[in-house]
């Protein structure tokens, strides 16, 4: 099959045929059957308004009479307007799991909820729902797996705003110097990938000026590039690479061996590849894998063009300790392993489909200033205002890259059909605007109804089906702590054996062009918290350099007198306090749901709770402590 502009394969278009020659009588049938199979595995408790509005519609359909203490209430969050996706009383389940007030608010600010129980009294075994007022996000992503928080000056993102339609300048050099580095470039793609590969790690100025990548001088550290100044991680501050004019045959194939551990490791270190290719993590993975699926040669893609192209928008990533461009290549990574390991090719994405996933991972968050949302709508940053305070971030990430496209020599789908390029924009777009944590109770719900998921319940947990998983590794090796009660083993490289499909007619096929795209943006989702899954280490690192990202805010908004956000006061414990809090209501509810839908995502979910119980066992030895002291 050629590239579609479908992006999805022929499965769906045969499955609607089928359905459509379904007789009435079977169809009425298998209506019933579903009802009933819903009612078997929903909860008593309806975790959702929009969950009890179902429950009360099944029991109408199937000659019940449904509660009228449900009805009452469900009349009640109508009237309330409340978001009928927003968890019944959240709140309180936060506070009932013991979690400390400051991270539960900062739990309930991160996802936009209010932490004020609603005035709906309780109905017959039902518990209130919270009242909440339909708000923009508190972050660009939250809790332990991200969040747009960070410092930086409110000048600056004014600055950054004009990325969305200016040209990144390009350092301009002596005419003959060109004309020689010209020639050696023409070499380099002759020979290949290892000649790009070169390329994209020889960032000096007239390489800059021969191919227009953006010179050294405009080009931040290891953990992203971009002309903005921000404080280092907590590790002592962000490394900044020394320029090397040649890439010596050694450094390459170690290089290029780590790239090759990329395609098949779920547990994989991004600061180190941003080490070795002296802060290009982001544009050698991108162009790495980009190769290796084909891509570049089925859609006929200018090598040098891509590369300058990459190179590009990794120098739009400013140099914040967390939201960088060594962070889009781990999402891009995790997205590959979830892509292969799902066996997500070629029914949910074909090849063109797969370039637009990889894309959509590579500027997920490019240009991100370091601060959330509600900073940039309180302070009237240019970028709410330009987007009229919704989603700000994610409406910023998906514009400067289309916007980058249009400028000369950036064009890598030019030769693509109308058809090609607009699917692929659509596809971009509707994944990027997916990592908004405003829409991640409606996203995950809408996923659980479309796999007939029944929600996941904190009680039970996750680590039957993790080890499900990990029983089956082909590769372990045991983490830095002993998982406390799980005695998981975590991945240390190689896809689950027996996880993913085994043969083409075993590969997943979306029900319909709906259920695919929310499926991806799940698993765009999934891979945006990827870090939560990696070696504790490097999972530490990360948390680590979230938690300055929103200290540097924090500072920020005490200098502008506003009310310090949850957890960003640096004279305060920061994020780390809320991990637990934070696996307990975002992170495995997604990647638990994830996986029981597409079990070749298991080992993810057996990553993200050997972590996790890593945070479980050092709270319980905290409490423990104080305890102690107290007597």
């Amino acid at each position: 099959m050629t590239p579609a502009t479908s992006l999805c394969g022929a499965g769906p278009q045969s499955s609607v045929g089928q359905r459509l020659r379904v007789d009435p009588g079977e169809m009425q049938e298998a209506v019933m059957k579903d009802l009933l199979e819903a009612k078997k595995t929903s909860n008593d408790r309806a975790d959702t308004p929009a969950a009890l509005l179902l429950s009360m519609l099944s029991d109408l359909l199937l000659g019940r009479e449904p509660n009228l203490g449900d009805v009452a209430m469900a009349r009640g969050l109508l009237l309330r307007h409340t978001d009928p996706y927003q968890p019944l009383n959240l709140h309180r389940q936060m506070q009932e799991a013991n979690l400390d007030i400051e991270v539960v608010n900062a739990l309930m600010h991160q996802l936009g909820a209010s932490a004020s129980p609603a005035s709906v009294p309780p109905a017959q075994g039902r518990h209130c729902p919270e009242g909440l007022e339909p708000r923009e996000s508190a972050c660009d992503r939250g809790g332990g797996g991200g969040g747009g928080g960070g410092g930086g000056s409110c000048d600056r993102t004014a600055a950054c705003i004009d990325a969305d339609a200016d040209a990144v300048a390009v350092t301009s050099a002596g005419g003959l110097q060109a004309a020689n580095l010209c020639a050696e470039l023409l070499t380099m793609e002759e020979d290949g990938f290892n000649g790009m590969l070169a390329l994209l790690m020889k960032p000096s100025a007239a390489v800059a000026a021969a191919v227009g990548f953006p010179s050294r001088a405009s080009e931040g550290g290891a953990g992203g590039s971009g002309s903005s100044s921000r404080g280092g991680d907590s590790d002592g501050g962000l490394q900044v690479y020394e320029f090397r004019q040649t890439v010596s045959s050694p450094v390459m194939e170690e290089v290029e061996r780590f790239l090759a551990k990329a395609e098949d490791a779920w547990q994989y270190d991004t600061w180190k590849l941003a080490e070795m290719t002296q802060g290009h993590a982001l544009s050698c993975l991108g162009f790495y894998l980009l190769h290796r699926e084909g891509l570049i040669s089925q859609f006929r893609i200018q090598p040098t063009k891509l590369a300058r192209l990459l190179r590009t928008l990794e120098s739009g990533y400013p140099s914040n300790p967390y939201h960088n461009s060594t962070h889009a290549a781990d999402v891009l990574q995790t997205l590959h392993m979830l892509v292969r390991g799902a066996g997500l090719t070629p029914h949910y994405l074909d090849p063109l489909g797969l370039m637009a996933a990889y894309f959509a991972a590579i500027i997920h968050d490019h240009g991100h200033p370091g601060l959330t949302s509600d900073f940039l709508i309180s302070t009237s940053d240019p970028l709410a205002v330009r987007y009229n305070d919704r989603s700000p971030l994610e409406n910023h990430h998906g514009a400067s890259f289309f916007a980058l496209m249009q400028e000369p020599g950036m064009n890598v789908m030019g030769q693509l059909t109308g058809q090609e390029r607009a699917a692929f924009r659509k596809q971009v777009l509707d994944l990027v605007m997916a990592t908004d944590m405003k829409q991640h109770f409606s996203l995950l719900a809408h996923f659980n109804t479309a796999h007939h998921l029944a929600a996941y319940n904190k009680d039970i947990g996750p680590w039957a089906l993790a080890r499900s998983a990990a029983a089956k590794l082909s590769r372990c090796s045991r983490n830095d702590t002993e998982a406390a009660g799980s005695g998981l083993d975590v991945v240390a490289g190689g896809v689950a054996a027996g996880e993913g499909p085994c043969c083409p007619g075993e590969m997943p096929r979306p029900l319909d062009e709906t259920e695919r795209t929310l499926s991806l943006q799940i698993f765009l989702k999934a891979a945006d918290l990827g870090h939560l899954g990696e070696e504790l280490g490097v999972h530490q690192r990360w948390v680590r350099s979230l938690e300055e990202e929103f200290f540097l805010q924090g500072d920020q908004e005490q200098q502008l007198g506003l009310p310090i956000s949850p957890l960003f006061d640096r004279s305060k414990q920061g994020v780390s306090k809320s991990q637990v809090g934070f696996y307990d209501f975002i992170a495995l509810p997604l990647v638990h749901s994830l996986a029981s839908a597409f079990p070749g995502a298991k080992p993810l979910l057996a990553c993200f709770v050997d972590n996790y119980d890593h945070w479980r066992a050092a709270e319980r030895a905290a409490v423990a402590a104080a305890a102690a002291a107290a007597q």
